[in-house]
């Protein structure tokens, strides 16, 4: 889909500015974008929808939308980020992350400083695989006209075209330019453990996505189960598994207010998932093994995968910017 900027001319400067590339990586757990500073900028997917009397402020890690007809009234509201989940909000893990896709984005229509309008030739939008013909309908929507305050300020952004990106190739991508695999003769792959669900996929030495090796893993979600199962017996209460993800996160290992602390379970938990992404991998990749030169493991949860590089010296590497790569390697 193809879209041309309107405004309102009582309420937009005459000539906008122009972004030619943006990247949304809005996850299952966090939402990331690439602010016009080159920063990458990550916050809590999570969107809490709000009605006139309730009250929301952003701040470093939330982000208050107010989205307005051409008249400038308010047709929804809503706060993206911590406070979304500090007020119970919906988080992404629990819906579809591609739906949610449609308020996450304004996340990413930030224009140049000093400037409230914006086009973009073109959105890059992470997905689980885009050949899902719906997911890609979904993220595909995202060429619109966009008028609406972003914590206060007023903004008119276009979005021209959307490129869905399947999750994983922009690592892939991005090692390739930074020589992060050892050798490119090999069958190299990424392991992507996020929070809902991971997963995994090899590229062929000429860098073809192998589908039929594709995989999904558990994510923390996982964990957190793992843990709160644990946690029961002394507790005698279901635990919030966000607030149990957000712990593991944090390395508290303490679960929100009430208090409930699994740090002597954490590790028996932890390596308890591990295999069972191990165990997955193993069914899934056995007829490769030999073929495979090193798998890069990325993800907000690929931190607590060091024991796998351990094990396996290095065969699965957890990547020097583990947590960045994907949105970083969306630009390339």
């Amino acid at each position: 889909m193809t879209t041309t900027l309107t405004q309102n001319v009582n309420q937009a400067p005459v000539m906008p500015v122009k972004r030619p590339i943006a990247a949304l990586d809005a996850g299952n757990r966090s939402t990331q974008w690439i602010s016009p500073q080159n920063i990458v900028k990550t916050i809590p997917s999570c969107i809490k929808m709000l009605e006139d009397w309730e009250e929301a402020q952003p701040d470093s890690r939330s982000i208050l939308i107010e989205v307005l007809n051409n008249s400038s009234d308010i047709t929804e509201r809503f706060i993206i980020g911590e406070e979304a989940q500090r007020q119970k909000g919906v988080s992404a893990f629990t819906g579809n992350k591609c739906e949610m896709a449609k308020r996450l984005v304004y996340a990413a229509l930030e224009p140049l400083p000093g400037t409230n309008t914006v086009i973009f030739d073109y959105l890059r939008v992470a997905l689980p695989d885009a050949r899902n013909t719906e997911n890609v309908e979904l993220v595909k929507a995202l060429a619109n006209t966009y008028y609406f305050r972003r914590n206060g300020e007023i903004i008119h952004a276009s979005v021209r075209e959307v490129e869905p990106v399947d999750e994983t190739r922009p690592a892939y991508k991005f090692a390739i330019a930074k020589g992060l695999y050892k050798s490119l003769k090999h069958v190299n792959g990424v392991l992507d453990l996020g929070g809902g669900t991971g997963i995994g996929r090899l590229y062929s030495p000429s860098g073809n996505l192998m589908r039929q090796a594709d995989v999904i893993v558990p994510g923390t979600f996982q964990l957190a189960k793992k843990i709160d199962s644990a946690l029961m017996p002394a507790t005698n209460q279901s635990q919030d598994l966000s607030q149990v993800m957000d712990a593991i996160a944090d390395g508290s290992f303490q679960v929100g207010v009430s208090g409930a602390n699994f740090a002597h379970l954490f590790e028996k938990c932890r390596d308890s998932w591990l295999e069972e992404i191990r165990a997955t991998l193993r069914t899934a990749w056995g007829q490769y093994f030999n073929q495979v030169g090193e798998i890069l493991i990325i993800g907000g949860s690929a931190p607590l995968a060091n024991p796998i590089e351990e094990s396996t010296k290095g065969r699965f590497k957890v990547a020097p910017n583990s947590q960045t790569i994907t949105i970083m390697g969306m630009l390339l």
